[in-house]
């Protein structure tokens, strides 16, 4: 049926079939019991992309799906989470001490700017009293 209504474009056929077999709790329950398997696919997907899936559940398979699938995947979307507002934490903390140094790096090249220039100065006062 699936392949039928996918005849020209297979990888539409296997995302529909991931939808309609993988994301639906019972027919998954059916093939890992079938195959003797007895992890969550939820532990298999990324946690940055469980929100889509999620949706993806919700929108195609009802509530009752949507809620199989957070209960088996909430301790991931909360690590998720959290990790996501560390890695925006770290980003704040590596943006401020850039322009911190940034900073240092300027006033280091406005005291060597000035260095020079003074330095310059002084060398062309020691050929003047050598000349004269």
């Amino acid at each position: 049926d699936i392949n039928q209504k996918y005849h020209t474009d297979p990888v539409a056929a296997g995302r529909e079939k991931i939808i309609q077999i993988q994301l639906h709790s019972g027919r998954r329950a059916e093939l890992m019991k079938l195959f003797g398997l007895k992890r969550s696919l939820y532990c298999e997907i990324n946690p940055l992309y469980l929100p889509e899936v999620i949706s993806i559940v919700g929108s195609r398979h009802g509530q009752g799906e949507l809620y199989a699938a957070l209960k088996s995947s909430i301790d991931k979307l909360i690590s998720s989470m959290s990790r996501e507002q560390c890695i925006t934490k770290q980003l704040a903390y590596y943006a401020a001490r850039t322009e911190e140094i940034r900073a240092t790096l300027d006033c280091i090249q406005q005291q060597l700017t000035f260095s020079t220039e003074r330095s310059n100065e002084l060398n062309t006062e020691l050929e003047g009293i050598k000349a004269a």
